[in-house]
Parts: structure tokens; sequence; C-alpha cells
């Protein structure tokens, strides 16, 4: 078992994500590239996007985006991941009913010893 794994599984992780405010997202790298699939979401991610942790296990956050979403914002976002920055930013996204909400968020690229990189990310709601 990786550390990220037995990180993610760990009873203060479990506590944390799941007494936040915001909505938490956890994403592991599955290319070079950038791509990421999900890993971990807690409660307030469903809240917010309408989305069940089964719908979006093993997907990308792209599920999210949509026509509104900004380019140049998800350019600067894979740019500071990219340059090991934290990411900050706004933009449209989309919740499962295909309603649109403006999203503020952050995430911080962690690699763990294990040399596996995750993509760990905190949004919310900035539609007012």
């Amino acid at each position: 078992m990786s550390q990220a794994t037995q990180a993610l599984s760990s009873p203060l992780f479990d506590a944390l994500s799941d007494i936040a405010f915001s909505s938490v997202m956890v994403t592991r790298a599955t290319d070079d590239q950038g791509a990421s699939e999900i890993v971990h979401v807690n409660p307030q991610f469903t809240e917010l996007t309408g989305y069940q942790v089964d719908d979006v296990l093993g997907k990308t956050p792209g599920l999210l985006q949509g026509p509104k979403t900004e380019q140049e914002v998800l350019d600067r976002l894979r740019d500071d991941l990219h340059n090991d920055r934290v990411f900050h930013g706004r933009t449209i996204n989309y919740r499962k009913d295909g309603s649109e909400f403006e999203i503020e968020w952050k995430v911080k690229r962690v690699i763990d010893i294990d040399g596996e990189t995750y993509y760990i990310a905190v949004q919310r709601n900035a539609s007012g």
C-alpha cells in the first residue's frame, strides 16, 4: 500500500475531509501531461455538485467542465501545477443536473515517497 493510499484511508484524513466546510477532491496523476483520476471526494463535494462518490471515482475532474469553463484558467491550472505552484482560480463548472455555478478553488500537487503524484483540491461555490 502506497503512502498516499494509507493517508487517504487514515482516520485523521477521513475526519478532516468529513468536517471541512468546503468541497475536497483528491486526484491521482495518470500520465505526465497532467491527466488525473478522482480517488476521493468528501460529502461537501456531493452537496456542491450533485455527484455521488460512486459517480466520480476513477473519472477525471473534467466531468465538471462545460461550455463556459474558461480554457485560460485551465491552462493556468496546468502550468501552476507543472511548476509546483499552488493554483488558485475561478471558473464556471457544472453540476450533475447540468446547472452551472462559479467555482473558486485551490489545487496543490503532492508527490508521495513512492513517487506517485496526487493533486489535492479545495473548492467552494463562488456564485454568491
